[in-house]
């Protein structure tokens, strides 16, 4: 321990291969947003290696109490950043080739995908485009079934260009009652989005 907190790098390596398995033994206890086993993992080694550099031995805790409670701080604290609002857009990202809404298909009988839904873009300031990426994202997975049958039918033909009266009799309702319905959907993004 000493010659590893004194510089010796074999010492420090020896004693991070003698202790990854509590590392990974720690790493399985958690799951982070984006990432997969061998990035918890990782994060453990850095709380090893943070405990192999501070670990002092006049302490009462012996180095592998230590080192696990490194670790797992280590892990934690990665896990916290991976779950903050600024890592969001990193941990949710979204394919425009995924379709709308399940087994629904366009005029020619093909799936609709949400790069379809889209204008062009080119005109739209990041914001908007920001705002389509959650909206597109609540919709597409319908996140707590936030919308209900009628609401995602609706809301799927308005996407695909229709207009209520179309909507209306696709769906054999009124023009009011679809009307109202993508209301409701609005407000819904809205509150979704305010969030």
């Amino acid at each position: 321990m000493r010659r590893a907190q004194a510089g010796d790098l074999i010492a420090e390596e020896e004693l991070l291969r003698r202790y990854k398995g509590l590392a990974r033994v720690k790493a399985n206890m958690y799951f982070m947003v984006g990432a997969d086993e061998d990035d918890v993992l990782q994060e453990g080694m850095i709380g090893l290696l943070k405990a192999v550099r501070r670990y002092n031995p006049k302490k009462e805790a012996s180095f592998s109490t230590f080192a696990g409670l490194c670790i797992t701080n280590e892990i934690i604290s990665a896990i916290r950043a991976a779950d903050r609002n600024k890592h969001r857009i990193l941990n949710t990202s979204l394919s425009l080739d995924e379709t709308v809404s399940g087994g629904r298909r366009d005029a020619s009988g093909g799936e609709i995908r949400l790069g379809d839904t889209l204008e062009d873009s080119s005109a739209q300031s990041p914001e908007q485009l920001l705002v389509i990426k959650d909206i597109a994202e609540c919709i597409v997975h319908n996140d707590d079934r936030i919308f209900s049958s009628y609401e995602m039918n609706a809301l799927t033909e308005l996407l695909r260009g229709k207009s209520r009266q179309e909507i209306a009799d696709e769906l054999g309702r009124t023009v009011k009652s679809v009307d109202n319905c993508l209301n409701r959907v609005r407000k819904k993004i809205l509150e979704y989005l305010s969030t």
